[in-house]
């Protein structure tokens, strides 16, 4: 795999860089549910179609939709209207070179599984360069987008019901909130406040009028932070392993209900997963949501955790005990403080078959999609070499990911080139240099 160094132009797209592996991409959004406590998930998987550059009309946008720039300029303390103005002139029309909806290809071995868990103030297209990358060498990704108001921006189908009397269609309708009991609905005043309960559950009501609800990103008051991360966590652990039961009814042929899709094919998966490889990866606070999912779902075999933070176990560290499979954890110097670093040597005492990996002179940003910026790199460093360019950064966290997962999978990715062992020895620590990081 030669590194990739920018983005590319095709017919007057602008789109990420197109993966390296032997397999087109596919893709497509999965709903399960007209309520906010559904699954929802960008698929990426190999597909049988070919010549990706032929099909680049199917390509889908990589923002879904400009309520995404409004969540995240609430992140960043910035109005909407100037988060709007600046993605158009450094970021415009962007194409993730995968084929949308198309069909699975069909394979005697299964296909490994991964569930990717985006960071704060993310989305589920937000690393799709990387999704890509795995998905190319024969992975099936299942990105999620967490409903927890940890994500940019997210929404749901809500439903409004049809008067009984009358013969006018429109003539009487309630919205889903009015029908529900007011205690049972989910508001992030609950996920605010103790009385957030993530097991609770609403069963739908039949699906007559939908109408798209936006959920932003929220943030939270200095003086409860800890306890609505730490409350956040678990409710992204649970969305993580619902995703896995999607999964497993997808490779058991059951019938999966997508409210975005009716031309979905949810049989094209039956048989072709193998659930006995599935694999936890999340970036920031996904990857600490990894922590607790690998604490709490014995189904997955492995984690790899993106420059985990870990915040959310300042106060609750009894999880790390529980973790029972190995993972792989990449730090970048430059995020982690040096309580996260003990809590993540604290963690690393515990498991002896973990791998601690640090990667230097490269920022936090670098392992997810944005920002891409167009003709040129803001950063001076990098232009002149004294830290690591930002497409330089995800070819070598791909590499270190399909090495990993090679070897839990059986089988030998040909991935790395010169560039990318030169990339190495210059910019990749291993575990004797994370351990100096902490005294």
């Amino acid at each position: 795999m030669e590194a990739r160094t920018k983005t590319l132009t095709y017919n007057g797209r602008r789109h990420l860089p197109l993966p390296t592996g032997p397999y087109t991409v596919g893709c497509t959004d999965i709903m399960t549910s007209y309520l906010k406590f559904g699954v929802f998930v960008r698929m990426y998987y190999p597909s049988k179609d070919h010549g990706i550059l032929a099909r680049y009309l199917q390509w889908p946008l990589w923002l879904p939709h400009k309520q995404y720039i409004n969540g995240y300029s609430v992140r960043m303390g910035m109005p909407p209207r100037a988060s709007r103005l600046l993605h158009r002139m450094l970021v415009g029309k962007l194409y993730i070179p995968a084929v949308w909806l198309a069909p699975l290809r069909p394979t005697d071995e299964k296909y490994p599984v991964i569930v990717f868990s985006h960071g704060l103030s993310g989305w589920r297209t937000a690393y799709s360069s990387l999704c890509l990358e795995l998905a190319s060498y024969g992975f099936v990704v299942a990105a999620v987008e967490h409903r927890d108001y940890s994500a940019s921006a997210s929404f749901y189908k809500k439903q409004a019901r049809m008067s009984a009397s009358g013969t006018n269609p429109g003539a009487s309708l309630c919205d889903l909130k009015s029908i529900l009991k007011k205690d049972d609905d989910f508001e992030y005043r609950y996920v605010m406040d103790d009385n957030w309960n993530p097991d609770q559950d609403i069963q739908d009501i039949g699906p007559f009028c939908h109408a798209k609800e936006w959920m932003l990103y929220k943030p939270p008051n200095k003086k409860n932070e800890l306890s609505l991360r730490s409350r956040q966590l678990g409710y992204r652990a649970k969305e993580c392993m619902q995703v896995l039961d999607l999964l497993e009814d997808l490779h058991l042929g059951r019938y999966v209900a997508n409210v975005l899709e009716t031309n979905f094919d949810s049989g094209m998966f039956c048989g072709q997963l193998d659930l006995k490889k599935a694999f936890f990866m999340g970036h920031s606070f996904g990857g600490a949501t990894g922590i607790l999912c690998m604490a709490t779902e014995m189904r997955f075999k492995a984690g790899i955790f993106l420059d985990p933070w870990m915040f959310p176990f300042y106060e609750d560290q009894s999880c790390f005990p529980m973790i029972a499979e190995p993972f792989l954890c990449l730090i970048v110097k430059s995020f982690q403080s040096k309580r996260c670093l003990r809590l993540l040597k604290f963690l690393q005492d515990m498991h002896n078959e973990s791998q601690y990996f640090v990667l230097k002179n490269a920022y936090h940003r670098d392992l997810c999609d944005t920002p891409f910026i167009k003709k040129c790199s803001l950063s001076l460093l990098q232009r002149i070499g004294f830290r690591i360019k930002r497409f330089d950064a995800l070819d070598l966290t791909s590499d270190l990911i399909l090495q990993y997962l090679g070897h839990h999978t059986g089988k030998s990715f040909h991935c790395g080139g010169r560039k990318i062992e030169s990339l190495k020895k210059k910019y990749l620590r291993s575990e004797d240099y994370f351990c100096k990081l902490i005294v």
